[in-house]
């Protein structure tokens, strides 16, 4: 691998990082934001909204130069798949979702059809990053990240109707989201390292074509 698809691939790592500090950051310096109960998504609204929406935005940027970077290096539907997660961070970033869920603070609940299309695209990311998580990486460990991310992101899916509804208010759907989406992103991240340090030579290589992804 070059010198620049190894720096292409460590954007993963960026994009996990990123992710994982600035929106808990943000999210507790945001008034009413609740981060077990709040998507991440939800802090593009409000007066501060524009963090949350760049924090998105410069978020899918990485993972599609992560992508970028493991091309060749790793399954080729599992490249497209993180091409197409980065894809929807950006479109999330521009799509914002309806307040609701008791943010922000005394803005009435929405349910538009923006807000619909943001929903949509949510499901696509979290369809996609289960499929890519599975398809890089060591293989077991692979099923495992896999395997967290499904059942912490059909949870989250289900909990947060039941919470729009009124039926279950108040429960922890946004907490269930982060697990999800930092396994997700975390484990990318480590695929795309683990591509770039297989670079250094015909071990490293060795070592990374034994860990190369199980084919979906």
């Amino acid at each position: 691998m070059s010198g620049g698809k190894r720096l292409l691939s460590a954007f993963g790592v960026l994009a996990a990082v990123q992710m994982a500090v600035l929106s808990t950051l943000d999210g507790l310096s945001r008034p009413g934001y609740d981060g077990t109960r709040n998507w991440i998504s939800q802090l593009s609204l409000g007066a501060d909204g524009w963090r949350g929406t760049v924090n998105l935005a410069t978020c899918g940027l990485w993972v599609i130069l992560c992508a970028a970077g493991l091309h060749r290096r790793a399954d080729a539907r599992a490249v497209g798949l993180i091409l197409w997660c980065g894809l929807c961070l950006v479109s999330l970033a521009v799509v914002r979702t309806d307040a609701g869920l008791g943010f922000p603070p005394g803005v009435p609940e929405e349910h538009t059809v923006r807000g619909l299309i943001h929903k949509l695209i949510s499901v696509s990311l979290g369809v996609a990053g289960i499929a890519a998580a599975a398809g890089v990486g060591p293989r077991r460990a692979a099923r495992v990240v896999a395997a967290v991310m499904t059942v912490s992101f059909v949870a989250a899916t289900v909990l947060v109707l039941l919470d729009d509804g009124g039926v279950l208010p108040g429960n922890p759907s946004g907490l269930l989201e982060r697990v999800a989406l930092f396994a997700g992103l975390g484990w990318i991240g480590l695929a795309g390292s683990l591509a770039g340090r297989g670079a250094g030579g015909s071990r490293g290589d060795r070592d990374l074509d034994e860990a190369r992804p199980v084919a979906w």
